[in-house]
């Protein structure tokens, strides 16, 4: 360091110590004045202040905490603090050395010390808060030495089983966040006080000790920096994983896929087994738009954002995968630029639209359906009713009877279609309430069969019954179980030339009271027995009784039977006749 002149502020600025301490080694004559300032103040040499301040021994204890704090088995904050007790015992020559970190409450955090046994500082206890001669060392960065801590006002506060101590010297260490230290040396009784020598060592130890301290609170910033941003990594990831949406990030730097999830790689058919990793992050495939052109690499959305360093999207596109399987979706593209304004990653998200072109093509058909169904009847009524009036003014009663009966069966059928439709609404939203109570599957069929045989469809036909009256009660909605075994029925005599079988019985192991409508109609075939009870199915076997129905029946059953927690289904062998089932829980309270 070159040598100039400094007054006693500055020099305490540039080794770090007290400014009291200076001005007591001036006024005490170690420290010699050698000019004086223009403003009249006193000025020393910077040779002389750092031979008096122990720029070497500054020096030797920079290199020792160094050293200690290396070999200590800690890290960090942790690692320096619990080395300078034993650094300043050793350097001053103490009988006793501690470092206690104290928070804006006044409790000690932590302490380190030194000189003193692990069985000692059991016995001991915890440190006073804010007593005695350690809680007033004075103001920020104050000395207190003292060489009789007995003859110090507040001298109390020592717990009884701690070690004696004499002299005392000790600096109080203020860090931000509100955070200090104690910083002191300890020497028994006989033993020596501590010099001026001994209180610029101590001072320098302090600022490593704010040091420490200023390292602690930064780390604790960056730690919950770091536990909030890898909190928010998490949640972001558990929503990913979570939606129903795929999303796609790239490295774009690299051309690699940085993460893919498992959405993602099932519309795009990407084979990823960690999810990312791949040397590019080119989909296989076609892409194609909804009016079927092919969309080119370049115009993918991804491509689009990084180029147009924009985001892009939603387009909606067809994946044709290499095996022919096709996936529509809706994608969007961003790009995620870096601080310097570069592009760093971008992001791909799928949304599949698989589901919602199934429903519009259902919806597409159930009106087609509708329409077709609801002006069939429609003309035929307006036909018959033509034909009726022409036959009434030429005085054929009996045609008139006849059309008259045709048009009440339309009108039948009319009623049916628009009350399923009603029953199938409220079934799906809920607002069909079942009224529950204990009832028996033989009663239930009782009254089936004797309105079926009232009506036009089963009279005079044979329906054979087998419901034992020993069966156990169930617990249902007698009107609704009616109206699920009454369709069953209906169904069977319409495709059955001969008689139908009804039988009830308890199945033992599933607990449940399972109730069948056996017919002798033309069956059904086997790839279609897994969809019969979807809506709007329909079976075109051209050997109906009756005119085809609305497709809504067997759904209707279905519904009714899973809300009272059972189950239906059919066994059927084409040409042979078909087993419609169902079955309820025996006596399940609800």
């Amino acid at each position: 360091m070159p040598d100039k002149n400094v007054t006693i502020a500055e020099a305490a600025r540039t080794f770090g110590a007290p400014i009291t301490r200076v001005a007591r080694l001036a006024a005490g004559g170690a420290l010699r004045q050698v000019a004086i300032g223009r403003n009249g103040e006193a000025l020393y040499s910077v040779r002389d202040v750092e031979a008096l301040m122990g720029q070497n021994v500054q020096t030797g204890l920079t290199r020792s905490i160094i050293e200690r704090g290396s070999e200590s088995s800690t890290t960090g904050t942790e690692g320096t603090l619990t080395s300078l007790p034993e650094l300043a015992r050793s350097l001053l020559h103490a009988d006793y050395a501690a470092v206690t970190v104290i928070d804006r409450s006044g409790y000690v955090r932590h302490m380190y010390y030194a000189g003193i046994s692990e069985q000692q500082a059991e016995a001991i206890g915890p440190p006073p808060v804010g007593k005695g001669v350690l809680g007033r060392l004075g103001r920020r960065d104050g000395v207190l030495n003292l060489e009789k801590i007995s003859d110090h006002p507040d001298s109390s506060g020592f717990p009884e089983r701690h070690p004696p101590m004499q002299a005392l010297l000790g600096v109080q260490v203020r860090a931000d966040e509100g955070y200090k230290a104690n910083l002191y040396v300890a020497n028994g009784p006989g033993k020596p006080s501590f010099t001026d020598e001994d209180e610029v060592k101590l001072s320098a130890l302090a600022n490593y000790v704010r040091l420490a301290l200023e390292n602690e609170r930064l780390y604790n910033e960056e730690a919950r920096s770091r536990n909030r941003a890898e909190s928010a990594e998490r949640r972001l990831e558990a929503v990913i994983r979570g939606s129903s949406a795929g999303v796609l990030v790239v490295d774009v730097a690299t051309g690699t896929i940085a993460y893919a999830s498992s959405e993602a790689r099932r519309l795009t058919g990407l084979n990823l087994r960690a999810g990312a990793g791949r040397d590019t992050y080119e989909v296989p495939g076609v892409f194609r738009r909804p009016d079927g052109t092919e969309i080119s690499i370049s115009d993918l959305p991804l491509h689009r954002a990084i180029s147009e360093r924009a985001p892009v999207g939603p387009v909606e596109m067809t994946f044709i995968k290499p095996d022919g399987r096709q996936s529509p979706a809706l994608v969007s593209a961003a790009p995620i630029f870096n601080i310097y304004g570069d592009i760093d990653t971008a992001v791909t998200v799928f949304l599949d639209m698989s589901r919602i072109k199934e429903v519009d093509e259902v919806r597409n058909e159930f009106l087609s359906m509708i329409t077709h169904d609801l002006r069939s009847p429609l003309a035929t009524i307006k036909g018959l009713n033509t034909a009726a009036t022409n036959a009434f003014e030429e005085g054929a009663q009996q045609e008139v009877k006849a059309h008259l009966g045709s048009i009440y069966e339309e009108v039948d059928y009319l009623t049916e279609l628009v009350s399923n439709l009603l029953d199938m609404s409220r079934i799906e939203s809920g607002a069909d309430v079942f009224d529950f109570e204990v009832c028996h599957m033989a009663d239930i069929a009782q009254d089936v069969i004797s309105r079926i045989r009232r009506s036009r469809e089963g009279s005079g036909r044979e329906i054979h019954m087998n419901v034992p009256a020993s069966l156990p009660p169930i617990f249902a909605d007698p009107a609704q179980v009616g109206r699920v075994l009454s369709n069953l029925v209906t169904n069977a005599l319409k495709y059955s030339e001969n008689g139908i079988e009804i039988t009830s019985r308890l199945d033992p192991k599933l607990n449940l009271v399972r109730t069948e409508v056996r017919d002798s109609g033309p069956g059904i075939p086997a790839e279609r027995t897994q969809d019969i009870f979807d809506k709007f199915a329909r079976l075109k076997t051209g050997k109906s009784r009756g005119r085809e129905g609305s497709g809504l029946g067997l759904a209707i059953c279905k519904s009714i039977v899973e809300s009272h927690d059972g189950e239906i289904g059919v066994n059927s062998i084409e040409g042979e006749g078909s087993v419609f089932w169902f079955g309820l829980p025996a006596e399940q309270r609800r």
